[in-house]
């Protein structure tokens, strides 16, 4: 074994030690999940994408709150005419003044407060006192068709969006770990086929060695020896296609825990996949209420009721409030001290929109009847996976029974023949007859202890397990 590959699976079996050295790694269903969901590209693309959608509501937050900063520099001005004798009065009602000025603001979706200061404005003109200025500006938005307003909205559905991601990732995880327990269980019955199939070689070539030493006494005809010939060439030959199963299926492993595809190793033994529903109608309930195509188009509707509050308010009136206040200081003569105060409001809303914000609304409308028809077509669909899932595991569960019986009846029947055949009552094309039928009754029993595994997987997976 190469020195990659047994690190690799050194560290991904910390917990099971070499029976002897040199021996075939064992790998637990447990610990070949958790490696695929290590080491597997496919989990790493998922994780890669919901991180950056993460990222992506992030700045949508950012973006919807409030922002703080500050400004510095310096005015030149160079008045003249009448206005040079009323520079206080006019710089008091907010012109520019000259001198170096400083200013905060507070912005938000729908609030912005800016105050700013001239510390110290020199003598302009025939004006000869110094002088500071204040001056300091609110504005907020009431209402302009969402609580909120429209960044909250982007907010609202980013949430939603990032929701249907998660959901999105959390179900495609399950899509990973059921492709490794199915490959887990197929390599796992590959083994158990390959274990079955040299069992029944081995007592083919038992029985050849029987009937070659009774041929070459002359007790047995040159068919019977031929016929031994065929059953222990067919043994060896079904021997070989298991190994070639094994091996594929090891691969298909190996690739989803994102190990090199010629790593050696076994997977261990493991129960059979449990189905938590007693009844049908238990299964169909777990199931409409864990798929997650189901939630996600809830949150489609969710989010389609945003579009539909943005657009009906379009249609509404915008309100919104600003005040203001400007001080002007004169140090030199408090006579001359003065300022401005305001307030305001301002109503606009639509006159003309030529039908726009109907024909969106109606568009936002019909689209919610479409999500409303794909949940209920989803509800019909999963229901009938489930219900056809449910059938086929208890039909597997019907012929791994009768596969049993099957081998125990004709394993017993060649136990018979055999001690027939010794006692000179049951010829020998008989016995051989009865050693392939147990070797194909344990074969098929093997298929169907598969088919069952397999089925209840399949079964797990349309109940959103």
């Amino acid at each position: 074994m190469k020195r990659p590959v047994i690190l690799l699976l050194a560290g991904l079996l910390p917990l099971l030690p070499l029976a002897a050295q040199g021996a075939v790694p064992v790998i637990t269903l447990q610990q070949s999940i958790d490696a695929a969901l290590a080491n597997g590209d496919d989990n790493k693309v998922l994780q890669g994408n919901l991180d950056a959608a993460r990222a992506q509501h992030a700045l949508n937050v950012s973006k919807n709150s409030f922002t703080l900063g500050g400004s510095a520099g310096y005015v030149v001005a160079a008045p003249y005419g009448q206005y040079s004798s009323s520079l206080p009065i006019a710089s008091a009602g907010g012109s520019s003044p000259q001198g170096g000025v400083a200013g905060v603001s507070l912005a938000g979706p729908l609030t912005s407060v800016n105050l700013s200061a001239y510390p110290w404005i020199p003598p302009v003109g025939t004006f000869t006192d110094n002088t500071s200025s204040l001056g300091l500006t609110v504005s907020q938005t009431l209402w302009n068709g969402y609580p909120g307003g429209p960044s909250q909205a982007t907010v609202d559905k980013s949430l939603l969006t990032l929701r249907g991601k998660e959901l999105g990732t959390d179900a495609s995880r399950l899509g990973i770990v059921y492709n490794v327990k199915q490959a887990y269980y197929t390599l796992l019955a590959a083994q158990r086929t390959l274990d079955t199939k040299n069992q029944i070689f081995d007592k083919q070539n038992q029985l050849l060695k029987q009937i070659q030493a009774v041929y070459d006494l002359g007790l047995a005809a040159r068919v019977d020896l031929r016929t031994a010939q065929l059953n222990a060439r067919s043994a060896q030959v079904d021997v070989d296609s298991a190994t070639h199963d094994v091996r594929f299926a090891r691969i298909a492993v190996a690739t989803l825990m994102g190990m090199p595809q010629d790593s050696v190793f076994a997977v261990a033994d493991t129960d059979d996949p449990v189905v938590p529903a007693a009844t049908v109608e238990d299964a169909v309930t777990q199931g409409l209420a864990r798929r997650v195509e189901i939630k996600q188009v809830e949150l489609s509707l969710q989010s389609s009721k945003v579009d539909l509050a943005v657009a009906r308010g379009q249609g509404t009136p915008t309100v919104s409030v600003n005040g203001g206040a400007n001080v002007l200081l004169d140090w030199s003569n408090v006579n001359n001290n003065g300022g401005t105060v305001n307030a305001g409001v301002k109503v606009s809303m639509p006159i003309l929109d030529a039908g726009g914000v109907r024909n969106q609304v109606n568009a936002i409308l019909r689209q919610n009847d479409v999500f409303a028809l794909q949940e209920t077509q989803l509800r019909k669909s999963i229901t009938t996976a489930i219900q056809n899932a449910w059938d086929s595991l208890s039909l597997a569960r019907e012929k791994l029974e009768l596969a049993g019986l099957s081998a125990d009846t004709f394993t017993l029947q060649y136990q018979i023949i055999s001690a027939a055949h010794d006692a000179g009552t049951a010829s020998t094309q008989d016995l051989l007859t009865a050693s392939v039928n147990a070797a194909t009754a344990q074969t098929a029993l093997a298929a169907a202890k598969s088919a069952v595994q397999l089925a209840a997987l399949t079964l797990l997976n349309s109940m959103g397990y």
